[in-house]
């Protein structure tokens, strides 16, 4: 198993990818080092607010640290093709591995990446998502009796509260074309630096693997734990608790739709036709994954259900959930450090401090999704074609 895990290491490109990363780094560092400016890891001006947990460092510092980590990490990443490594030098890489994902995964990205996510879900998402299935259901005779009757509901929503007018769709397009202009490069550096990050963290995880004679390709033989009977035990509560989690912002968002909206003025969201779409678009974005999460759960998260197009009746691929889920996991716990430092305000009471994270409780959703997506992967792993071992 040791030489298989040793081949499987050498061929992947991982390493080669973490390393020419962190050389755009390494010179980015340099550049921010030497007063280039753009520095995308301090405060943002004109409020000031930390967004990215480096912010708490001056600039010459977080600069150096990105520039000193950046050059390090270039050898470092390489370090990770060879074959020789005994247990006890393979432990300094290890170490200068985690410190790696601490800076690039958790101290420099922060709650701009889950923004970017939510523009990129809403603004292409979103419409991709309700294409699909509209040429689906059309195709289906079961289904397109339920496409109409959405379309009916679409229809009441727009005539009764206004929010599909071409006045609301002219202010978003307006407001999303300047969003480049306002935002410059920062939100590139943050998105790559925590790209970076979880390639460093992947590294980590293959480096333990091999440290303790593991397969590289799926970490077996594992914990009890890892086993499906266990993994679908502890999976039901942590699924329960994710698909819970985004339903207080969800139905929060849903109450723009009504008269007397719940914590927002009804006359200042009515003056500003887009940021009302846009917002009940991720309010929207986070009751379909909710609602999706379940899946992780119930049958229809193994066998696609009917009413989904053109893939009905047929087997759900593994990494069609747990790519998605890992994903969103990895991007609710980087930004929840940004996140909660921005929604709890020493201005406001403790209540009112609690209420806003009772509504974006992004650390707790981040670790549920997480563990509500590996114990997924648990079940329905199948033997591993490398190590060929089933648990």
């Amino acid at each position: 198993m040791r030489a298989l895990a040793v081949r499987d290491r050498t061929r992947t490109a991982l390493p080669v990818l973490v390393a020419s990363l962190s050389l755009v780094y390494g010179i980015a560092g340099v550049a921010w080092l030497l007063g280039a400016g753009a520095y995308p890891f301090g405060p943002v001006p004109p409020d000031g607010e930390r967004l990215s947990l480096l912010a708490h460092l001056p600039e010459q510092v977080g600069a150096g640290l990105i520039a000193v980590l950046g050059m390090l990490g270039i050898p470092a990443a390489l370090g990770h093709t060879r074959t020789e490594w005994s247990a006890s030098a393979y432990r300094p890489l290890l170490g200068f591995t985690a410190l790696q994902v601490v800076v690039f995964g958790l101290l420099a990205p922060s709650v701009t990446v889950a923004i970017l996510a939510g523009y990129l879900l809403v603004l292409l998402g979103l419409p991709a998502g309700i294409i699909w299935l509209i040429a689906g259901a059309w195709k289906q005779p079961a289904t397109r009796i339920l496409l109409l009757a959405v379309a009916m509901a679409v229809v009441v929503v727009a005539l009764t509260t206004g929010v599909f007018d071409w006045a609301a769709f002219r202010e978003l397009a307006a407001g999303v074309g300047g969003v480049p202009a306002k935002v410059g490069t920062t939100p590139l550096f943050v998105t790559g630096a925590f790209l970076l990050g979880c390639g460093w963290a992947w590294l980590g995880v293959r480096g333990l693997r091999s440290a303790r004679g593991r397969c590289l390709r799926c970490g077996r033989p594992g914990a009890s734990w890892t086993r499906p009977e266990s993994a679908r035990r502890w999976g039901f509560w942590a699924t329960i608790v994710a698909v819970l989690c985004p339903m207080p912002y969800a139905l929060l968002r849903m109450t723009w739709l009504l008269p007397n909206p719940i914590g927002f003025d009804a006359a200042e969201l009515d003056a500003e036709p887009g940021i009302k779409l846009f917002g009940l678009g991720l309010g929207l974005i986070a009751l379909i994954s909710g609602i999706v999460t379940l899946g992780l759960v119930r049958p229809w998260g193994e066998v696609w259900p009917r009413w989904i197009p053109f893939v009905a009746g047929q087997p759900v691929p593994i990494l069609a959930a747990v790519i998605p889920g890992a994903a969103a996991a990895t991007l609710l716990l980087v930004s929840s450090a940004s996140l909660t430092g921005l929604l709890w305000s020493p201005d406001d009471s403790v209540l009112e401090n609690v209420r806003n994270l009772l509504i974006l409780p992004f650390p707790l959703w981040g670790a549920s999704v997480g563990l509500a997506t590996a114990a997924y992967y648990y079940r329905r792993r199948p033997p591993c074609p490398t190590c060929h071992q089933a648990h």
